[in-house]
């Protein structure tokens, strides 16, 4: 069985690194990375997806026990490459191997030479080999992993930005001349993600723990001759996932009985249809 492709790519990543000694660093208050780091995180992750050659494989008696079959699979296809992984699965129910699994390679050549082994025995039955398309359906659209990376980064930032609302500047200045100027004024606060310009105020959008913070601070100091006002704006509150919204209504009443019920009284009262303690 096996994790998700990142969590075993940070796995082995941290597995490399046990050989050389680190001294943690200070807490800065600062993210554990800058947009820039992230991206070289995410650009060896999209690396390490891409290499990963994924063969289904079915056709073996699915009465086998689960740790026979990798270990039959196992033997076949490691002459193939570099032997990473088996992910089988059983029903859940009747305990039975599914029908089909996947073996994953790595190496130049071992898909090749995986696509080979079509109609090998395994357990006294032929088995049927076939390529399969990388596991992140991110990898099928052809675009560079630079530019997965890049994608992937950008959309992260703009979900975790915190922004705040600017006014005071000369708003018949060109659209692109307000944004240059904002962008610079504010570029120390940190990294800057977004500069949206409505009729008569700017919203920036930082990422970076305390940027906000330092924006807000940036009140009453000037830009070309005008004096500008920077309040912070409320962080987005998530979106309640489609079809969450009664498991929603029902945590909340169950969070005023708990909450009537540790303050000890006797007497009970109708919440919302919900009969509770208060």
């Amino acid at each position: 069985m096996e994790g998700s492709p990142f969590a075993n790519f940070v796995k082995e990543s941290m597995e490399r690194s046990r050989s050389s000694p680190r001294v943690s660093a200070p807490y800065t208050g600062k993210r554990a990375f800058s947009g820039d780091e992230y991206l070289d995180v995410m650009k060896s992750y999209y690396d390490y997806a891409k290499s990963r050659i994924r063969i289904g494989v079915e056709g073996y008696d699915t009465s086998l026990q689960p740790i026979e079959l990798y270990r039959a699979l196992e033997s076949l296809f490691k002459a193939c490459g570099e032997f990473h992984n088996i992910q089988i699965r059983s029903d859940p129910v009747t305990n039975e191997l599914q029908r089909s699994c996947i073996v994953i390679l790595r190496g130049e050549g071992a898909g090749d030479k995986a696509l080979q082994l079509d109609g090998s025995d395994i357990g006294g039955k032929k088995i049927v080999v076939t390529s399969l398309p990388p596991g992140l359906s991110d990898l099928s659209t052809g675009l560079s992993t630079d530019v997965l990376a890049a994608r992937h980064v950008a959309h992260h930032l703009r979900n975790r930005s915190e922004g705040v609302s600017v006014t005071g500047y000369a708003t018949s200045l060109p659209r692109d001349d307000i944004k240059n100027a904002l962008s610079n004024h504010f570029s120390t606060c940190g990294e800057i993600t977004d500069v949206f310009l409505l009729n008569s105020r700017a919203l920036v959008y930082f990422y970076g723990l305390g940027s906000n913070h330092r924006a807000v601070q940036l009140s009453g100091s000037d830009l070309g001759g005008c004096t500008l006002v920077v309040k912070a704006l409320p962080y987005p509150k998530p979106k309640e996932p489609a079809g969450a919204s009664g498991w929603t209504r029902l945590r909340y009443r169950f969070r005023l009985a708990t909450l009537a019920k540790t303050r000890g009284g006797t007497n009970t009262s109708d919440v919302r249809g919900i009969r509770v303690f208060i």
